[in-house]
């Protein structure tokens, strides 16, 4: 039945479409577009604007690749990729290319026929538009762009927008080197990386956008260009933050780093000790040694606290403000292993919840532990007011000033604006089951954030910078990367797209038309 009431559903959507919004023209540089691409066009009108009709037309355009419509088996399967439920919007169809040529062609007939789309990779996003979309468009899948290879010095590896990280940590184990990837090794490599994305040990070597090397992007012209600290250039800056306002990555060369050792241990807290834990995270941020990481997450019941060092110690000195404080649970005990076997046994074991999820960011300067404790106390208030079966988290991410320096040093620097302090990029988010109720809990995490924003503001703490990673869907990271580096990326927006597909097409993100 509910199977049946989908396909009704989309049938339905695609006559409104056609009655509402499409332009039937044959005489239009539509037709003519379609015709030079080697599109078989159909017998009558060319409906522009009309997800339907596009979607027919891809059938036929790849058709050894599988556009998938409602009644497609695998429909369902691709469109509950999507990890948070909310974000499993019912596409007119999906489609999965299999190269740069193939996403050249399907963005040339996109683009001729004035129909809305959306990209996706992992399906990590959990802003609902972002990388999933309706009835009125067409979901482009990355999942077949996985390309994972080594170069014979071992110093960079090119991997695909459409693995994900796991897959990327398995392939270069036998290597004995590792990349900036996910913490989370089910997360896609695609958004993570245009996000500016967060490794394990981000402190220590920067962030996952300062250690790409190439780019190879296909245009919204069809082109497909490397781009390169030498080679278009402007390009490669633009991407260093720029996400994807300028076209589609179908490649990413990363540096590589030998440094696989590490020494790591998991242990909780109670909400007593809470407090405690903080004071000793503000100490270790304000003084912290760049071999380590610790990484903390605050549930209202418990909070879980990662200790990570580079290299095979006994009991690193870094972590001795947290060592009176009790401990709960010891999930992990102290390990010293390597970087590749964290990452594919802790990393592998998160984002299994299934369940909404709702969230947002902001960013704050460190001066000592007032205000972490302050902001404790504030979310405690408002994970208390939850309804029944949704769980609010609070999630201080400590940035030392080397992550930083490191993104300045390494190829060219990238276009964050980030302040080179000590600084915590605070993540507060809700999973919940889809409920009557869903509203409550978006409004709380909204309003959470901005008495949190505002009392970091009072305070003189708030800092600009939006983590893009972990912004929710009404945030304008784009701003706060600085007026001059915004503008910098609108004005490569508009060389490399200046018909402006990705600012008019593309389903929702943050655009950067949107944000000047």
């Amino acid at each position: 039945m509910a199977r049946i009431t989908s396909i009704i559903k989309v049938i339905i959507g695609v006559l409104v479409t056609a009655t509402a919004t499409s332009i039937p023209t044959r005489s239009s540089a539509a037709a003519a577009a379609l015709s030079s691409l080697g599109v078989s066009l159909p017998a009558g009108d060319v409906l522009v604007g009309n997800a339907g009709f596009t979607c027919s037309l891809l059938n036929h355009a790849f058709p050894k690749n599988e556009t998938f419509t409602v009644t497609s088996p695998y429909y369902d399967v691709l469109i509950d990729e999507a990890w948070s439920q909310n974000c499993r919007l019912n596409a007119s169809c999906v489609v999965t290319p299999d190269s740069a040529h193939e996403v050249s062609r399907l963005l040339q007939i996109l683009g001729s026929l004035d129909t809305k789309f959306a990209i996706r990779s992992g399906g990590h996003n959990i802003n609902p538009g972002f990388s999933s979309i309706g009835r009125n468009g067409v979901l482009i899948t990355l999942e077949k762009l996985n390309t994972i290879s080594i170069s014979a010095d071992r110093g960079t590896v090119t991997v695909g927008p459409g693995n994900r990280w796991q897959s990327v940590y398995k392939y270069l184990q036998s290597y004995n080197v590792t990349v900036l990837g996910g913490r989370e090794a089910v997360v896609g490599v695609g958004g993570y990386i245009l996000g500016g994305g967060l490794s394990t040990f981000y402190n220590t070597h920067g962030l996952a956008i300062d250690s790409v090397t190439r780019f190879q992007v296909v245009l919204p012209n069809g082109n497909i260009v490397n781009a390169t600290s030498t080679e278009h250039a402007d390009l490669y800056k633009g991407l260093k933050g720029g996400l994807n306002n300028f076209g589609i990555v179908t490649e990413y060369d990363l540096t590589t780093n030998t440094g696989i050792d590490a020494y790591y241990e998991i242990n909780t807290y109670t909400v007593a000790n809470t407090p405690a834990v903080l004071t000793a995270y503000a100490t270790y941020l304000l003084d912290a040694d760049i071999n380590s990481n610790v990484e903390i997450q605050i549930n209202p019941n418990y909070t879980l606290v990662f200790y990570g060092y580079i290299g095979h110690v006994s009991t690193p000195a870094a972590f001795d403000p947290f060592a009176d404080i009790p401990v709960a649970s010891t999930l992990y005990p102290p390990t010293n292993g390597s970087l590749s076997e964290l990452l594919l046994t802790i990393g592998s074991a998160g984002l299994t919840t299934e369940g909404v999820s709702y969230g947002g960011t902001f960013t704050f300067k460190v001066t000592g532990p007032t205000f972490l404790q302050d902001t404790y106390s504030t979310y405690l208030e408002a994970a208390s007011s939850m309804p029944s079966g949704a769980v609010l988290s609070y999630v201080p991410q400590g940035v030392i000033p080397n992550l930083v320096t490191q993104g300045k040093s390494q190829n060219g620097g990238n276009l964050l604006g980030l302040e080179a302090t000590p600084q915590v990029w605070v993540n507060i988010f809700a999973q919940f089951p889809p409920t009557p109720s869903q509203s409550m809990v978006t409004g709380t995490v909204d309003s959470l954030l901005a008495s949190l924003t505002s009392s970091a503001k009072s305070q003189g703490l708030l800092l600009s910078y939006i983590f893009v990673n972990d912004a929710g869907p009404n945030q304008k990271p784009l701003q706060s990367f600085g007026e001059k580096n915004l503008k910098y990326i609108n004005t490569v927006a508009k060389k490399y797209d200046p018909k402006r597909v990705m600012q008019k097409l593309q389903n929702q993100a943050y655009f950067v038309s949107k944000e000047l």
